[in-house]
């Protein structure tokens, strides 16, 4: 069953859309609260994973750090991380070349390639 739109859900939703890249809870709290200035970060989370269960956000999982959201309809990609600012970004397209010269009977299922660096804001 769709849950029922709400004020606080359309705002957390809005944030995926204005961002751009994949969100924490706590960069979502902050974007949404601009429209709802009373949000908790419990609600960031509940909505955060209901639109994981329905499909509509994906978690994006970096070694060491807090798991962060994008939405779920993006075609295949990688990241780019800044140890600076903390921020994470989208990479169009796949970095990983065909002629990986894996060993004999090794096959590639699936794969996520992070990059860390300072992005250009932080350089």
């Amino acid at each position: 069953m769709p849950k029922r739109a709400t004020k606080q859900r359309s705002a957390i939703e809005a944030s995926f859309e204005n961002a751009s890249r994949p969100l924490s809870p706590n960069e979502v709290l902050e974007l949404a609260k601009k429209t709802v200035p009373n949000l908790g970060i419990a609600t960031v989370y509940r909505a955060l994973n209901d639109l994981v269960e329905d499909g509509s956000l994906r978690v994006v999982e970096l070694p060491g750090q807090v798991s962060r959201y994008e939405k779920g309809d993006l075609g295949h990609h990688h990241h780019f991380h800044c140890t600076r600012c903390d921020k994470v970004f989208d990479l169009d397209g796949c970095l990983l070349r065909k002629d990986l010269n894996l060993p004999k009977g090794f096959e590639v299922e699936e794969h996520d390639i992070t990059l860390t660096g300072r992005c250009s804001r932080c350089s």
